[in-house]
């Protein structure tokens, strides 16, 4: 049996991500190098929580300079090029480019564990597949709470390739956007809706 401690830690954290929103533009050049430019856009009142109890310089979600420049630490062939932040309305907007050597570099950056992104290489034809959501069995209040708050926010996804690539999704998503084909592929979809595939959502692209 699933402990209500377990319940309401599992309930805090879905809360706390519902108020994100990312925005993911990848540009690949032929020989596996690239970047990507993510923008993340972050409840102010998120962001407020990490600087309780003078914890200024630790913020809840990492998005900070010092997250990426550990990233680049710890990745290698991975650079950090720029990093901004601003305010606008109600979120925090942080802006960061990186610089990658090889598609390794990449997923090690987008998921360290080699579960949410996996990339393939088969025939000549390179897949990266990427989990949105996995799926979760979550009780219609709570779910109904973490759409509410996270109505805003939108998870964007995009891939220049140095040749025509293809793009897909599992599931049907409300709201979705999607260039399934072309130099540039794209994918975009708000938040609310990715909460709620239950059957979870996954975004595979293949280019040669």
């Amino acid at each position: 049996m699933i402990s209500k401690r377990f319940i309401g830690m599992f309930s805090i954290v879905m809360l706390l991500s519902s108020c994100i929103g990312v925005n993911a533009d990848m540009v690949l050049r032929a020989n596996g190098s690239g970047s990507i430019t993510l923008e993340y856009h972050v409840s102010q009142f998120l962001e407020s929580l990490g600087k309780l109890d003078g914890n200024e310089n630790w913020p809840l979600i990492p998005v900070g300079r010092a997250d990426f420049e550990r990233s680049v630490q710890r990745i290698e062939g991975l650079k950090l090029v720029s990093f901004a932040s601003r305010k606008r309305e109600a979120d925090i907007v942080y802006t960061v480019k990186l610089e990658f050597s090889g598609l390794d570099a990449l997923v090690r950056f987008l998921d360290a564990t080699g579960n949410r992104a996996v990339l393939t290489q088969e025939a000549g034809t390179t897949r990266l597949s990427l989990t949105l959501s996995s799926g979760q069995d979550i009780d219609p209040d709570l779910l109904s709470l973490f759409a509410s708050v996270s109505q805003p926010y939108s998870i964007a996804i995009s891939l220049s390739a140095p040749n025509n690539a293809d793009l897909s999704v599992s599931g049907d998503i409300a709201g979705a956007s999607i260039v399934p084909s072309g130099r540039k592929v794209s994918f975009s979809a708000p938040l609310p809706a990715l909460l709620k595939q239950n059957a979870g959502a996954i975004v595979d692209i293949q280019w040669q």
